[in-house]
Formats: C-alpha cells, structure tokens, sequence
C-alpha cells in the first residue's frame, strides 16, 4: 500500500439524559457493557455515580458527547 491517509470521523452523539447514556451499558453487547455487567452491583453502582458526577450536562439534563471512527 503506498499514500494511505487515514482521517477521524466525529459524529456528535446526543442523550435525553443519563438514564439514556447508561443504559445501553446494562445490555452486555460489546465490549464496555460486557465489561460492565462482568462488575458487582456495587462496582457497577460505583461506576454508574462516578460516570453521572462527570459527564458534561446541560441544564435540561442533555449530555452531548462526541464518538470518533477512525478512517484509512
């Protein structure tokens, strides 16, 4: 291969609120949830208020984050 670029791709990723950024991590598909349910309930307790304290939220409680894909 010769003149391989790669770029990132940002795509902003909004949730209602932390119930719908955590929830997805209960399902247990892929790899931060599977890694999330391997936790006790109170790791997983620890986790979830640790997250809560530091995600970015609005005043309405909107979270907006960015996920990044990289391209080649």
């Amino acid at each position: 291969l010769a003149m391989v670029e790669t770029r990132a791709i940002d795509i902003p990723t909004a949730f209602a609120g932390f119930d719908d950024y955590w929830t997805p991590f209960l399902g247990g598909t892929g790899s931060a949830p599977r890694y999330c349910m391997s936790l006790s309930e109170a790791a997983r307790d620890r986790l979830r208020e640790a997250l809560r304290q530091r995600l970015p939220t609005g005043p309405d409680g909107e979270i907006l984050l960015a996920a990044r894909a990289w391209a080649a």
